[in-house]
Parts: C-alpha cells; sequence; structure tokens
C-alpha cells in the first residue's frame, strides 16, 4: 500500500467509475441516448471513452514528471513571484535559494498517482478498441 492507506486497485477503480461518469456524460451530452447521435455506436463509445482516457492519462504523467523535480524552477519562480507582491506569503516560507527549495520539497517527499495513469490507460485502450472495432 502507498500514500493514503488503500490498495492500489481501489484507488485505481475508484478513477475509473468516475472516468465512467464522465463517458456517460459525454454520451448525453452529445445526444447517443435521444437517437440524435449521427454515427454508430462504437464510434460514439469511442469517443466518451477518448475523454477521460486522455485527462487521467495527462494527469497521470504531469503528476509522474512532477515527481522527479522538473517543475520546480518554475514552482520556485512562483512562490518568488508571490513573495513580492504578499510579503506575508514570503516570511511563511522562508528560501533564500532554489537550492533550498527543492531540499525542502525533496524532504517532505514526492510522489505522484500511478493509479490515474493506470485508469486512464484503461479508458485509452478501450477507446482505441472501440473505434477499431467501429472500423473494421
Amino acid at each position: 500500500m502507498k500514500r493514503g492507506g488503500k490498495p492500489f486497485w481501489l484507488k485505481a477503480g475508484i478513477f475509473i467509475g468516475i472516468g465512467l461518469v464522465m463517458a456517460f456524460l459525454s454520451l448525453e451530452l452529445s445526444g447517443f441516448f435521444s437517437g440524435s447521435y449521427p454515427g454508430t455506436t462504437t464510434k460514439a463509445l469511442s469517443d466518451a471513452f477518448l475523454f477521460p482516457g486522455a485527462l487521467m492519462t495527462a494527469v497521470g504523467v504531469l503528476t509522474w514528471v512532477a515527481s522527479k523535480g522538473f517543475f520546480d524552477l518554475a514552482g520556485y519562480a512562483t512562490h518568488s513571484l508571490f513573495g513580492i507582491f504578499i510579503p506575508r506569503f514570503w516570511s511563511e516560507h522562508k528560501d533564500g535559494s532554489l537550492y533550498e527549495y527543492k531540499k525542502r520539497h525533496d524532504e517532505k517527499g514526492r510522489y505522484w498517482l500511478p493509479h490515474v495513469l493506470a485508469a486512464g490507460a484503461v479508458f485509452l485502450i478501450a477507446s482505441i478498441v472501440t473505434a477499431w472495432v467501429a472500423y473494421l
């Protein structure tokens, strides 16, 4: 088990459920249930699965990249910018340099969301499979 105390499969299952709700809403907004959708059922499912798949995969990849420290410079710059305009903000988080900022974040521990990436991959695979079936 990782951060949060819940097993990986439970976290991934929760996000798959959220993705199914997003896919259902996508189908509803496209007019699939009212009979006004111009394409076939598999094309509609492919479109509906693509939205949560792309969104969750992007979030999973971004959290993985952020866990490696890639966005530390942007975070430090934003932090410093807020410190110029809001002095109280800077005094609460005293980081003299980028090195100290990175060191503080490394000590706090960095984590990412592999369960979100896995749920996104499931939806992307479902979208690809339904698109493949639609064009057979």
